[in-house]
C-alpha cells in the first residue's frame, strides 16, 4: 500500500485518508482551484510510525488528564520518546521519488492534517505543528515525523478531550506541498465573522507569508466588503511593523519601511479578486468558509478553506414567530430545546452541510427568537443547488440531484419505521403508576418523556426543511418550463392538495356537525349556550348516538394542542374547544370539504398533465418522482407534527404530578405553576433536597410567573433592539402572498381560542399563527393576516384550499390594526390596504 498520495487522487478526499485539511486541499485542486502542488501522507504511515511503540496504549491510559502541570510534563517525555523513533523504511523512497517531480532547490511546506481536524466541530487551529521552507528530502522526512510527533502535545491531547475526541478517535494525516512564496498574504471570510452578517466579506492581510495574519502576532490590515459587489464597506490600514518572509532554515521576520508599512498591502484589483474567489468557494462548498491565500507576484493562490464554525447572532422573530408566536413558559422550554438542536443538526448531516454549533433559536422574555444570520446562511447553501434556471441545465443537473438527495426517499419509510417504537414508548409512560411516587422519580419521569421526544423528533426537522427544499425545486422547474409570470399559478395547482392528518380531523369535525344538524334540538342548544355551558349541562348526553361520536374523536385526537408549550391543556382536558369548533362549522353553513377536495384534485392531475406533456422525455419520470416526494412530505411534515404533540399528554401527566407533590411542601401555589421553574434550577434543587434551595426555587417560579403574565400582554418586538417597522408610505402594510384573492372586511384580532367564540362571520382573521386546530375558523373569515409565516404555512395552505386571500409575515400587523378597522387584503400582491 502506498504511503502517499498526490492532491489529484480522488481518493484523497476521504476524511479518513487525508485529514480535513488533506481532504479540502484535495477536492479544491479537483474542483479547479489554483492550489500549490503537493502530496498527503495517510494516517496509515503514522500507524506504520507508531506500530514500532507497542507499549503506546498503556502510556495514553496513565495521562494525568486532570492535572494540567502534570499533563504538560507526561506529554513532553512522550513526544521526546516519539521523536526518536525511526521512520519507517518504505517512506523515504516514496517522498523521494515524490519530491524528484519537483525542481531542485523546491521549498515545501509540511503541515499536519488530524482525522477529526476541519470538520465543523472543531477547527483544530494552531494545535498540531506546520513547517514551512522545508527543503530536500531530510528535511522534510525530519518534519514529518514532527507534525505526527505534535498530535501528543499537550495543547492538542487536552483540546481533543475539551472537543469531547477520544485520544484515540484520531489519527495523523500530513500534508506536504510546494511553497508559495507570497508577496501578500492572508485570510477571508465569506461572511462578517464578527457580526456573523452574511451580506459582507472580511479579508485581513500582511505582506509576506501568512504566518503573521494567522498568529495574531503583527499589525495587520483589515477591509469588510459588500458580498454582492466586492465594493469596500470598510478599511483599516495598520501601521504595519513587520513581514515573515523565507529564509534559509524556516522562516524569519523582517521589519518593513516606514512608507510601506502605511500602504495599503492589497490593491483594489487585488480585493476584487479575492471577493471573487471567496464567492466561488462559498458556491462550490454550499457553505461559507473561511480561507488562507497569497498573491505570488501576480498569481493567487488558494492555500486553504474550512467551514465557519460559529455565526454570531442576529435575534430575530423571522424564523421563530410561525412555529412559537405565543409565550412559553421556562421549563418547557428548556424541556424541548435540547431535542431541537439535536434534530437540526442531524438535518444538516443528511443535506451534506456542516453541523451548526450555537443556538439556532433562544428564549427572551419568554418569546422565542431566531438566529437570522444562521437561518440565511443555511438557507443559501441550499438555495445554491436548486437554483435550476432552465431545461437543459436541469437536465444535467440531474445526476448530482439524484446523488445528494438519494436519503429523501428512504426518510418516510424510516420514520414510519420509528413511529412505533416511539408510540410503544408513549403507551408504557402513559400507563406507568405516578401517584405517592417521590420528586427526584416524578422528576426522571419527565426527563425519560423528553428523551423519548428528543429520539422520535430527530428526523423530524430533515421532515420540514425537505418539504420546503423540494418546493423550491419544484418551482424552478416550473418556472424554466412555464416562464416566471405563469410558475406562481401553475405551482399552485401542483400542489393544491395533499392528504394530510389535520384534513381528515376536519373531515371527522365536519361529519360529527353534519350529525349535530340533523337534531334540531342540540344543534339549538350548541348554538344559544357557550361550550363550557353546553357542556356543563349534559353536552350531548341526551343524544347518546353522537356523545359516543364526540368521544372516540376526543380520545383519537385530543392529544392536539391548542399552543406549542404544554402549560395549556389539550383537546382532551379542554374538550369545550372542539365543542367551539363544532359550533363555527355549524354557522359556517357546513361546507362539504370533499366537495372542495375533488375540484383541487382535479385542477392538480391536469395542471400535472400538461407540464409533464411539455418536458423532454428524459425529465418526465424525475419531475413526476419530484411531484410525487413534495406530495409525501406535505403530508409526512402534517402526521409528524400530529404525532409530535402526543408528548404533551405524558409531559403534563408528569408534571402536574411533580406541581402537586411541591405544592404539598409549599414551593409552588397551584400544581401547573412546576412550568415556570428552570430545567437546570428544578434539577439541582431536587438533588440538593435542602431548605434552602426550595426557598429559592419557589422566589424563582413566583418571579417567572408574574414576567409570564406580563410579556404574554405584549407584542414582542420583532427584532431584538431593533425599533419596530411602522405603515409604508401608501398606507398599506406588506408581506408575503399566501392565497390569492381580494377580500374587504373588519379587523378581528385572535391571539388564542379564548378568541373563538366572539368571531364574527365575515371579518379578516388576523393573528400572529394559526395552527390546525384554528382550521374551523377559516369558514368564517373573509380573509387571513398574519405576522408570521410565508407560502408553506398552516395558515396559507388552509386559506388556498377554502378559498380565502392571505397574506403572511406582516410585521406589526397586531399592534397596527384594531378590531373593526376596515381593511383590504390583496393575497396575490401580499399588501394589506387600511381603510
Amino acid at each position: 500500500m502506498t504511503l502517499l498520495l498526490d492532491f489529484n487522487d480522488p481518493a484523497l478526499l476521504d476524511v479518513t485518508l487525508s485529514g480535513g485539511k488533506g481532504a479540502n486541499l484535495a477536492r479544491l485542486t479537483q474542483g479547479g482551484f489554483a492550489v500549490p502542488p503537493g502530496f498527503v501522507l495517510p494516517p496509515s504511515a503514522y500507524l506504520a510510525f507508531m506500530a514500532d511503540d507497542v507499549g503506546f496504549a498503556q502510556k495514553l491510559q496513565s495521562l494525568p488528564v486532570q492535572d494540567p502541570a502534570a499533563l504538560e510534563r507526561a506529554c513532553q517525555a512522550l513526544c521526546g520518546q516519539l521523536a526518536q523513533m525511526p521512520l519507517p523504511e518504505a517512506l523515504r523512497a516514496e517522498v523521494e521519488a515524490a519530491l524528484a517531480k519537483f525542481p531542485p532547490g523546491t521549498a515545501f511546506s509540511v503541515r499536519s492534517s488530524a482525522t477529526a481536524e476541519d470538520m465543523g466541530g472543531a477547527a483544530f487551529a494552531g494545535q498540531h505543528e506546520t513547517f514551512l521552507n522545508c527543503v530536500g528530502v531530510d528535511d522534510v522526512l525530519a518534519r514529518i515525523r514532527g507534525c505526527w510527533v505534535s498530535l501528543w502535545s499537550a495543547r492538542a491531547v487536552s483540546y481533543r478531550l475539551q472537543a469531547g475526541i477520544g485520544l484515540t478517535d484520531t489519527a495523523m494525516a500530513v500534508v506536504v506541498q510546494k511553497m508559495a512564496f507570497n508577496r501578500v498574504a492572508g485570510v477571508g471570510f465569506c461572511i462578517n465573522p464578527v457580526t456573523g452578517c452574511p451580506s459582507e466579506q472580511v479579508i485581513d492581510a500582511n505582506y509576506g507569508l501568512g504566518e503573521s495574519v494567522v498568529s495574531g502576532e503583527y499589525p495587520v490590515d483589515h477591509w469588510v466588503l459588500d458580498k454582492k459587489t466586492g465594493e469596500v464597506a470598510d478599511a483599516v490600514i495598520a501601521c504595519k511593523t513587520g513581514q515573515v518572509v523565507s529564509g534559509a532554515n524556516g522562516t524569519r521576520i523582517e521589519t518593513l519601511s516606514d512608507d510601506l508599512a502605511a500602504q495599503p498591502c492589497l490593491t483594489p484589483a487585488d480585493l476584487a479578486a479575492l471577493s471573487g474567489l471567496m464567492r466561488r468557494i462559498e458556491a462550490f462548498y454550499g457553505y461559507p468558509q473561511d480561507i488562507e491565500w497569497g498573491f505570488e507576484g501576480d498569481r493567487l493562490w488558494l492555500l486553504q478553506a474550512r467551514p465557519i464554525t460559529r455565526i454570531p447572532p442576529r435575534w430575530t422573530r423571522d424564523e421563530s414567530a410561525e412555529r412559537f408566536p405565543s409565550v412559553i413558559t421556562p421549563l418547557a422550554w428548556d424541556l424541548v430545546e435540547e431535542g431541537f438542536h439535536q434534530s437540526l443538526s442531524h438535518s444538516f448531516g443528511l443535506m451534506g452541510l456542516p453541523p451548526f454549533h450555537g443556538k439556532w433559536f433562544a428564549l427572551f422574555d419568554n418569546y422565542v427568537y431566531g438566529n437570522q444570520h444562521a437561518v440565511e446562511v443555511y438557507a443559501e447553501g441550499t438555495a445554491n443547488s436548486l437554483n435550476v434556471r432552465s431545461v437543459a441545465e436541469l437536465v444535467a443537473a440531474l445526476p448530482v440531484l439524484r446523488k445528494r438527495y438519494a436519503w429523501v426517499q428512504e426518510l418516510p419509510l424510516t420514520w414510519s419505521r420509528d413511529l412505533d417504537r416511539y408510540l410503544l414508548g408513549l403507551g408504557e409512560l402513559m400507563a406507568e403508576p405516578l401517584a405517592g411516587r417521590p420528586i427526584p422519580e416524578l422528576w426522571d419521569y419527565v426527563l425519560r418523556v423528553k428523551r423519548l421526544g428528543a429520539e422520535y423528533f430527530l428526523p423530524n426537522i430533515a421532515i420540514s426543511i425537505t418539504q420546503r427544499t423540494l418546493y423550491k425545486l419544484v418551482f424552478s422547474i416550473v418556472q424554466a418550463t412555464v416562464g416566471a409570470a405563469d410558475a406562481p399559478a401553475c405551482f399552485d395547482r401542483l400542489l393544491a392538495y395533499c392528504e394530510t392528518k389535520t384534513g381528515f380531523v376536519n373531515k371527522e369535525l365536519y361529519r360529527l356537525a353534519r350529525k349535530i344538524e340533523a337534531r334540531p334540538r342540540v344543534a339549538g342548544k350548541i348554538r344559544s349556550l357557550s361550550a363550557q355551558e353546553f357542556l356543563a349541562s349534559g353536552g350531548f348526553d341526551q343524544e347518546p348516538d353522537i356523545g359516543s361520536v364526540f368521544r372516540r374523536f376526543l380520545q383519537d385526537h385530543g392529544h392536539r394542542e391548542v399552543e406549542f408549550d404544554p402549560y395549556h391543556p389539550t383537546w382532551l382536558e379542554a374538550p369545550w374547544l372542539v365543542v367551539e369548533n363544532l359550533k363555527m362549522m355549524l354557522d359556517s353553513g357546513l361546507q362539504d370539504p370533499a366537495e372542495k377536495e375533488r375540484s383541487l384534485k382535479i385542477g392538480m392531475l391536469e395542471t400535472e398533465r400538461q407540464l409533464i406533456a411539455g418536458l423532454p422525455e428524459p425529465l418526465r419520470f424525475p419531475v413526476q418522482e419530484l411531484l410525487r416526494l413534495a406530495r409525501v412530505y406535505t403530508s409526512l411534515d402534517d402526521i409528524e407534527h400530529y404525532q409530535t404533540t402526543r408528548l404533551t399528554l405524558p409531559f403534563r401527566r408528569g408534571l402536574r404530578a411533580l406541581g402537586e407533590a411541591m405544592r404539598a411542601q409549599g414551593v409552588v401555589d397551584e400544581p401547573m405553576d412546576i412550568f415556570f421553574a428552570k430545567a437546570d434550577v428544578l434539577d439541582e434543587t431536587i438533588r440538593n433536597d435542602d431548605d434552602a434551595s426550595w426557598a429559592r426555587l419557589s422566589q424563582s417560579i413566583r418571579r417567572e410567573k408574574a414576567a409570564y403574565a406580563k410579556n404574554r400582554l405584549r407584542s414582542p418586538e420583532w427584532e431584538l433592539g431593533k425599533a419596530p417597522v411602522a405603515y409604508s408610505a401608501e398606507g398599506s402594510l406588506t408581506g408575503l402572498p399566501g392565497s390569492p384573492g381580494l377580500a374587504t372586511g373588519p379587523v378581528y384580532k385572535v391571539l388564542s381560542q379564548d378568541d373563538f367564540a366572539a368571531f364574527p362571520p365575515g371579518a379578516v382573521l388576523v393573528a400572529r399563527t394559526t395552527n390546525p386546530a384554528w382550521t374551523p375558523l377559516f369558514y368564517r373569515a373573509s380573509a387571513v393576516v398574519t405576522e408570521s409565516g410565508g407560502p408553506l404555512s398552516h395558515g396559507a395552505v388552509t386559506a388556498r384550499e377554502v378559498g380565502l386571500p392571505a397574506v403572511m409575515s406582516v410585521r406589526g400587523a397586531l399592534e397596527i390594526l384594531e378590531n373593526g378597522e376596515m381593511i383590504t387584503v390583496d393575497g396575490m400582491a401580499g399588501r394589506v390596504v387600511l381603510g
